[in-house]
Order: C-alpha cells, then structure tokens, then sequence
C-alpha cells in the first residue's frame, strides 16, 4: 500500500513487516510539521511556539528583520535552532534592495515551472 505523510510518500510491500510505531511517527510529524511562513505571517515553526525571530519582529511591528534598526542583529546571527539563519538574512538583503513586490516576482517566475 502507499500513504502520503505531507511531501513524503511511504510505499510499504504487503509481504514485508512494517513497524506500526515508525509509521504512527511519520504521521505525527507530517500532521505537526508544518514549515515557517515567515514573520509577516504569523512565521514561526509548529512546533516552535516561541521562535525568537517572530517574537522580535512582533515585539518591534516590523514585518521584516531588514526593517530594524540593529538588522542583521546578534539574534540572528547567532540563534542556534534557527538553522536557516544565513538565509533569512539573505532574503531579507534582496528584499531590502529590491522591494517586496520585485522579490515576490522574482520568486513567482523562479517557481513558475
């Protein structure tokens, strides 16, 4: 049989054993997993209730880290759960030098296809 967990397919043979339990896991995590929207959003993992990043941005009103005055700050450079931390620094560079409206084209033409 074959289960979608989220982005990840599990194609199990019915000859073969499978473990309930890993399967009850791939569940769990595709059903609590769900990815950053980013601050402007709401932002923060599912399961990171207290992500220091939106807390700031919300904190400060500031939809985007490039619009604080301390941008790239200490936090950011440094928060070692945030393990896309170069590239919210990045974003938020092009977004700064472009404008929002020409990054969200850039990224709708880079993801067109």
């Amino acid at each position: 049989f074959a289960k979608k967990y989220g982005s990840l397919r599990l194609i199990v043979d019915s000859n073969s054993a499978c473990d309930f339990e890993f399967l009850k896991g791939l569940s769990w995590i595709a059903s609590h997993d769900k990815p950053c929207r980013g601050c402007r959003f709401g932002g923060g993992w599912s399961w990171w209730s207290d992500c220091p990043v939106r807390d700031c941005t919300t904190q400060k009103a500031i939809d985007f880290c490039y619009q604080c005055e301390d941008f790239p700050c200490q936090r950011l450079k440094t928060e070692p759960l945030l393990e896309r931390k170069k590239a919210i620094i990045e974003t938020n560079k092009q977004i700064k030098t472009l404008g929002i409206e020409e990054y969200s084209g850039t990224l709708r033409k880079r993801y067109k296809d």
